[in-house]
């Protein structure tokens, strides 16, 4: 072989190596099968604003309900909601001491921490799950005792409860989740809890974690007493008396046939123990609580310990009309006067009293508006006249003052 051609050939053999190395893996990966993703277009999307609170002895945690998937299309049910959990104890503070051992142990294992960039060795490294901070805050609040990373709660977090079905169905409102999560006891160390949500619209089809919230344990105030529930022209009107001070009040309410509350009707301030609910409407089965609230941040509510059904029926008739006028003309009386200001009045009755007689109504059929001709009458007679209001429920007012008007 002549030094032209095996040098031509030392090329080509260089080339032929070099596009093995380069794609031979390429070829090797094209057999392997991994599990297939799901399509984003299914995948619900991730739920941004999961709340806690503390009511009683459970936690409440609320979320919107996911309309739309990762792909930013119309969801339009899902099949389960997961509460994830991570719990942590936080023990009491002695000089400059931090965390106990015993509580700090697990958390050493759990969360690794974070390597210090070699040219800036003077920076602390970034907490893990739960790590005290440098300033530290206020006694009571525990929660800012730890700081929350995504990433180590990923690894350590616990399924704590699943909705599907039933359950799940029973927590909608609306367009709100609301789960409720039994507390088993108040345990003597301050404890701290770390809730997350997923959803789930099918297998393997599993959002994110939601955001993190955490809440510490507290003992919950004293509920109200004596709470009475009654029915008015104006809406429902309830009353309660309580034994703390230094407390605001949740009302609610919600409808006979539902199981759940769903969130508070108002909050009521603590120097008020009376709250009427004007948007109450006639014809509803309703059922009412009322629960105190802590005003220290953060909130939290006592227990539920009495419930009152109310059948809201419209028995109240409305006012009478007033200024009644009956004007005198040929062969005829004009009657008038001011509407009645409730806004379900259905009409108005007229009656009329000849002499020598009773009152009779004159108008088989209630009068729409503020006004009214009596054809029916003879001259030189007198007649007295009163006229009533009926609403909806054809309940009616008493008479008004009565007018008097003698046919020319």
């Amino acid at each position: 072989m002549s030094s032209s051609s095996l040098a031509t050939f030392r090329v080509a053999s260089r080339i032929v190596l070099w596009t093995f190395l380069l794609t031979g893996p390429l070829w090797v990966a094209c057999g392997r099968k991994e599990p297939p993703r799901p399509p984003a277009s299914k995948v619900p999307a991730k739920i941004i604003d999961l709340t806690v609170q503390q009511r009683g002895m459970e936690f409440l945690l609320t979320m919107s309900y996911p309309s739309t998937t990762m792909g930013g299309l119309a969801l339009s049910e899902i099949e389960a909601v997961e509460i994830w959990e991570v719990v942590r104890y936080v023990s009491p503070l002695v000089g400059e001491e931090e965390i106990s051992e015993e509580a700090e142990a697990p958390i050493a294992e759990e969360a690794a921490p974070v390597e210090e960039p070699e040219e800036e060795p003077e920076e602390e490294p970034q907490p893990g799950l739960f790590q005290l901070p440098t300033d530290m805050p206020a006694e009571d609040q525990m929660e800012d005792l730890v700081t929350v990373n995504p990433r180590d709660f990923r690894q350590s977090a616990q399924l704590r409860w699943t909705l599907r079905d039933a359950e799940l169905t029973s927590a909608v409102h609306g367009g709100q989740l609301l789960v409720r999560l039994p507390i088993d006891e108040i345990p003597e160390q301050e404890e701290v809890r770390v809730f997350a949500a997923t959803t789930l619209a099918g297998p393997r089809l599993v959002s994110q974690f939601s955001n993190l919230v955490k809440i510490g344990l507290r003992e919950p105030p004293e509920p109200p007493t004596s709470i009475s529930v009654t029915s008015t022209a104006s809406g429902v009107e309830l009353d309660w008396e309580v034994e703390s001070t230094g407390l605001e009040y949740n009302v609610y309410r919600r409808d006979a046939k539902v199981k759940e509350y769903g969130p508070p009707l108002a909050t009521v301030p603590t120097e008020a123990q009376t709250y009427t609910d004007r948007s109450a409407a006639f014809g509803n089965r309703y059922i009412y609580t009322i629960t105190t609230v802590s005003m220290a941040k953060p909130l939290v509510e006592s227990r539920i310990v009495s419930e009152h059904e109310v059948n809201f029926e419209d028995r109240f008739p409305p006012s009478p009309p007033e200024n009644i006028v009956a004007l005198a003309e040929e062969g005829r009386v004009r009657l008038l006067w001011e509407l009645s200001p409730e806004s379900d009045v259905a009409g108005y009755r007229v009656f009329r009293q000849a002499p020598g007689e009773e009152f009779q109504a004159i108008t088989p059929e209630l009068v729409i508006g503020s006004e009214l001709l009596d054809r029916d009458v003879v001259t030189g007679t007198t007649y007295v006249y009163f006229v009533t209001a009926v609403d909806g429920a054809n309940n009616q007012s008493e008479a008004s003052k009565a007018t008097t008007a003698q046919v020319p």
